[in-house]
């Protein structure tokens, strides 16, 4: 190698040196300042309003004490078991800040922050007359790719489209005339119960939620596609594997560029897929 090979070469490597010592402090303040300062600022704002709820912790925010208050309340049966009372069980984390912060909080999923609010009058100003503040959050993109462009995640004129073309669904003549195919739904499952009762003497315990879940899945199957549920039950169960699995990415803190570094699950999104193209 001549001598301005190498020194182009000395060159082009010191000009990276540089530029990588350069823009590095730069990333890192922006990395710290969207990890930890701007979440403290924010928690400053709210309380300075009277407005407090748990610490936020680096990075994974309240998310580590939301999924243990989950497991804690999921891991006994309700008490008692005829109580209708199903927000400590299914929202424990809500239930148990809302007796300490009251019923307007703070909430951390990872470094975004989500203020819950309960007060009745607070959140009919929050509809009427501040609606436009309040965005939708951004869902997770592994529960995007399961939702899909809904009304749920869509904004805008996207959100205002397809507002537009789903009304119609809902007009009470259009809901009359479901009326009769969850009718049907609904005999058969009380059918099915008595011959299960008749079988067993007289009387019989089931398990109720399989039960309603299977019966609104056919009479959806049977209003929306003219089949029966039996004909779509394969695809029920992948819709549902991949409820849970969105599910729990949901309670993780997403980290850009983590999905490409760690295994991926194929078994059910390939026969999700296939399902749905020999569909």
């Amino acid at each position: 190698m001549g001598a301005p090979e190498c020194w182009w070469s000395t060159w082009r490597g010191l000009a990276v040196a540089v530029t990588a010592a350069c823009l590095l402090p730069h990333v890192a303040a922006r990395v710290t300042d969207a990890l930890w300062w701007r979440p403290r600022r924010l928690e400053a704002h709210f309380a300075r309003q009277g407005v407090r709820g748990p610490p936020y912790r680096f990075l994974v925010g309240c998310v580590r004490e939301m999924v243990a208050l989950m497991a804690e309340a999921t891991a006994k049966p309700m008490s008692p078991a005829t109580s209708h009372n199903a927000l400590p069980r299914v929202l424990a984390f809500y239930h148990y800040w809302r007796k300490i912060y009251g019923p307007t909080f703070l909430i951390w999923f990872g470094p975004t922050p989500r203020l819950t609010v309960a007060d009745p009058e607070l959140v009919r100003e929050i509809f009427l007359t501040r609606a436009e503040a309040f965005d939708r959050y951004e869902a997770h993109p592994i529960v995007r790719q399961l939702e899909g462009d809904g009304l749920v995640s869509l904004h805008g004129d996207k959100w205002a489209l397809h507002r537009r073309v789903l009304a119609p669904a809902f007009y009470p003549d259009n809901l009359n005339r479901l009326v009769p195919h969850v009718g049907r739904s609904v005999a058969a499952l009380a059918e099915r119960w008595r011959a299960m009762a008749c079988a067993s003497g007289g009387e019989v315990e089931v398990d109720v939620a399989e039960w309603f879940q299977a019966v609104a899945e056919e009479a959806i199957t049977r209003a929306t596609f003219g089949r029966s549920y039996a004909s779509g039950r394969v695809v029920f169960r992948m819709q549902g594997r991949l409820m849970a699995f969105a599910s729990e990415a949901f309670r993780k803190v997403l980290v850009p560029g983590y999905r490409s570094c760690r295994p991926r699950r194929t078994g059910c999104r390939g026969a999700w897929t296939g399902r749905s193209g020999g569909a």
